[in-house]
């Protein structure tokens, strides 16, 4: 593994990287079959494009550069790159066979201890592949059981017609959207208990279920919200695929002391390998079958396998997150920073622990934000892989965690100097 220092001075190229880029174009729309991860996101040139393998908190792009990672797979491998653990229970159970044509031991195995993990709080829970899939499916189950078919939408929750027509702007024909989907998604933009409240005094009919990323919320307004939603018989989604395991061993649910009626959970459950489950209550769970909820793959073993892999290791943790505690120093340091540069008034630091970001106040799309392209750009220079988020795992170190506040700190600074230039040169 290098040090820090070799990896400053280390001579990056991006030869092959940009080469694969030509090609890949051609080939792929968008470059990579997954959006996140699409090289659009990128700066080619300045960040690799294309990685080659990965381990512990560092990957190796096909150019040969070693990279320290703060993006963690979009946060799906919380335990690290290739984890030993997670790879000897998937290579034993590829050996036994990756999908079979009755149900597999496993499943239930695994399903028991991810229960167990939350205490009895909820009694069953379905396997699907993506965490689009089990927010969706939590949908169906909570319009199925309570008769009603409006979904309040808050936030990104996948790529499926009812989430993504809010989140993309209410555009409809471009995204390939039908047109009426307003009938049955109301989408709230910056949600609060108030814009909520007032949302369904307006419209309070056939609302079966509001969906909410908990730890996008403070813990007194989300409480105040599943508190409305609870008193006028509209059933509660928590969509904590991207959060899940990264709050806390019971996912943001667990940390506020707050439960949904539905609690769906995907990235990190099974450390990159494609799962996710819908947990809740038998009586809404037991509508699975009547609602054709159900996917080909969700029963594969090897994402099973995974899965129990972690839950081991979730259980012998005696700190979860591991890095919490150290992502919490970094960013009250960024907080203290931003106000002895006096670039509060231009910059703001958002998220928690599972994952952060520093972006433009002025800029709302965070993806063409200036600050961004700066801030990942001089991160590469460091030899830190970002797309503008910092998400860590248990592989990081407490050295690499120190890096990357030294880098971050240092990038602030760059930019308040820039912004002086700018002044000047004006």
């Amino acid at each position: 593994m290098k040090s820090k220092e070799s990896t400053l001075d280390r001579a990056v190229r991006f030869t092959r990287n940009l080469e694969w880029l030509e090609h890949v174009e051609k080939v792929i729309p968008s470059g990579c079959s997954t959006l996140a991860k699409a090289p659009e996101r990128l700066f080619p040139g300045y960040t690799p494009v294309c990685c080659a393998e990965a381990r512990n908190s560092r990957f190796i792009d096909i150019d040969g550069n070693e990279w320290l990672d703060c993006e963690m797979a979009m946060g799906t491998a919380p335990w690290g790159h290739a984890r030993h653990e997670v790879q000897l229970t998937v290579i034993h159970q590829l050996k036994k066979g990756t999908s079979y044509s009755i149900p597999a031991d496993i499943e239930l195995e695994c399903a028991e201890l991810i229960l167990e993990r939350f205490e009895g709080r909820y009694p069953s829970l379905r396997f699907t592949k993506s965490g689009a899939d089990a927010v969706s499916g939590a949908v169906r189950l909570a319009r199925a059981g309570s008769g009603k078919s409006r979904v309040i939408a808050t936030a990104y929750h996948g790529w499926h017609d009812w989430s993504a027509y809010g989140y993309y702007g209410r555009e409809t024909k471009e995204r390939g959207i039908p047109v009426d989907i307003e009938r049955t998604t109301i989408w709230i933009d910056k949600p609060s208990p108030e814009r909520i409240e007032a949302q369904i005094q307006s419209s309070p009919e056939d609302i079966a279920c509001i969906v909410l990323c908990p730890n996008e919320w403070k813990r007194e307004p989300l409480a105040q919200v599943v508190s409305l939603c609870r008193s006028l018989d509209i059933i509660v989604i928590f969509d904590e695929v991207t959060s899940g395991i990264r709050m806390g061993k019971q996912a943001t649910a667990g940390e506020y002391d707050i439960w949904p009626d539905l609690l769906c959970i995907s990235k990190g459950m099974a450390n990159g390998l494609p799962l996710a489950a819908v947990i809740g209550p038998e009586h809404l769970m037991s509508l699975s079958g009547q609602v054709r909820f159900s996917n080909a793959h969700s029963s594969e073993t090897t994402a099973l396998a995974a899965a129990i892999a972690c839950e081991r290791l979730m259980k012998s943790a005696k700190v979860w997150p591991s890095w919490r505690e150290a992502t919490i120093r970094i960013m009250d340091l960024i907080e203290a920073e931003l106000v002895l540069l006096g670039l509060t008034d231009q910059l703001v630091l958002k998220g928690t622990y599972a994952s952060f970001s520093i972006s433009s106040i002025s800029e709302e799309n965070f993806h063409t934000d200036p600050f961004r392209e700066f801030m990942v750009k001089r991160m590469a220079h460091f030899g830190i892989f970002t797309k503008g988020y910092f998400i860590f795992s248990d592989a990081h170190t407490r050295e690499e965690l120190l890096w990357v506040e030294e880098a971050l700190l240092q990038t602030l600074s760059d930019w308040k100097e820039v912004l002086k230039q700018e002044h000047f040169s004006n």
